[in-house]
């Protein structure tokens, strides 16, 4: 794998196909979005979400699993069948808990080569051997104009055994052309907009969140934390003594004039406080060594439909948020407009991946 494959955002794009289905495999669900050109239209043909806790006899729907390889491919191939998905062609969201991205500082003049001195830093920041990763690097533009005696340069590592994985589970399903990429770039392509210079992207998984930060389309800053809506959840059932199950269901359907959201806010504030207030600082961080200030903020992530989400997080960072709208970059019936709009957040990583083939 190349630099084309981790930096797929900046790299050309693969082979073309008239019919592309994007994979996200998070830890509590599968989603997929086929996307189809027709007469130079990108067009969404179908999409489909499945979740993995019912795969594993102790786990229920939103709970985070970690499935058998042949347990995998079951579900691979179910949520495949079940979205009537035609594409030979895929391209696969890496997770990031597979991966490893950051950004590390080189003290280096504006000229000079740091190629090979990029490599042997790398060691000090990947947490497992050099030998057992896929390492790519680019350099970013982190800094301002009178602040460039160091450079930024962001690093991105596969795990060799990961990719294996994933390879073994695509060729399952006898997918050709079928390039893999780390989610972060998919959820990238899926929402940058060429009028937006400087953006924020925070996702909330089941089990983390993560925050990019994005110049010009390029991520420049990742920002990850355990904290998730498996453990919101978790909390939930504590305080309302019941079922997983149950308290994951009321988690996604509560509204605000519900009886019981008062305590779901609570608690839900109290899961993410921690984890807000920490991405505030790296965006303020980032905001005084560029020079810039973010333009908005971007929420993906079955986590993020939480009633009111958006406003929690726009009082903690104090910037504009938006949920986001991935499916604005193709086209669907306008039925559909409603569905698109609610599920967005949901599917911008699946999204994204798909999208690749059509850059």
């Amino acid at each position: 794998m190349g630099f084309a494959d981790l930096f797929s955002s900046i790299a050309p794009k693969p082979a073309s196909s008239n019919r592309v289905v994007g994979i996200d495999i998070g830890s509590s669900s599968m989603k997929v979005v086929e996307l189809q050109n027709r007469n130079n239209v990108v067009t969404l043909t179908t999409y489909g979400e499945l979740q993995l806790g019912p795969y594993d006899e102790e786990k229920s729907v939103g709970e985070s699993v970690v499935l058998s390889p042949s347990v995998e491919r079951q579900a691979l191939v179910d949520v495949l069948r079940e979205s009537a998905v035609k594409a030979r062609s895929a391209v696969f969201a890496m997770p990031l808990s597979s991966s490893f991205v950051t950004t590390m500082t080189l003290l280096a003049d504006p000229k000079e080569d740091i190629s090979p001195r990029v490599r042997v830093e790398a060691r000090k920041y990947i947490p497992v051997p050099i030998g057992e990763v896929t390492l790519d690097w680019a350099e970013v533009d982190m800094r301002a104009v009178d602040q460039k005696k160091s450079r930024d340069v962001l690093l991105a590592a596969i795990q060799n055994d990961a990719l294996k994985r994933f390879n073994s589970l695509l060729q399952t399903v006898e997918f050709v052309n079928s390039p893999t990429e780390i989610e972060c770039f998919s959820a990238i392509r899926s929402l940058y907009a060429e009028e937006e210079t400087d953006i924020a992207i925070i996702d909330v998984g089941a089990v983390s969140m993560k925050m990019y930060i994005v110049r010009n389309g390029l991520l420049q800053r990742m920002y990850r934390v355990r904290a998730g809506g498996t453990i919101f959840t978790e909390k939930m059932a504590s305080e309302l003594a019941c079922s997983f199950e149950e308290a994951e269901i009321l988690k996604r359907t509560i509204t605000s004039d519900h009886p019981k959201y008062p305590v779901f806010q609570k608690n839900h504030n109290a899961s993410y406080d921690r984890v807000l207030k920490e991405f505030r600082q790296v965006i303020e961080e980032y905001e005084g060594r560029a020079g810039v200030q973010i333009s908005q903020i971007s929420v993906i992530g079955g986590g993020s439909l939480f009633a009111g989400f958006d406003t929690i997080v726009q009082n903690y960072l104090e910037r504009p948020v938006v949920f986001a709208q991935p499916f604005n970059k193709v086209a669907y019936p306008a039925f559909m407009e409603d569905t698109m709009n609610e599920i967005g957040p949901t599917f911008a990583v699946a999204l994204g991946a798909a999208l690749r083939s059509f850059e």
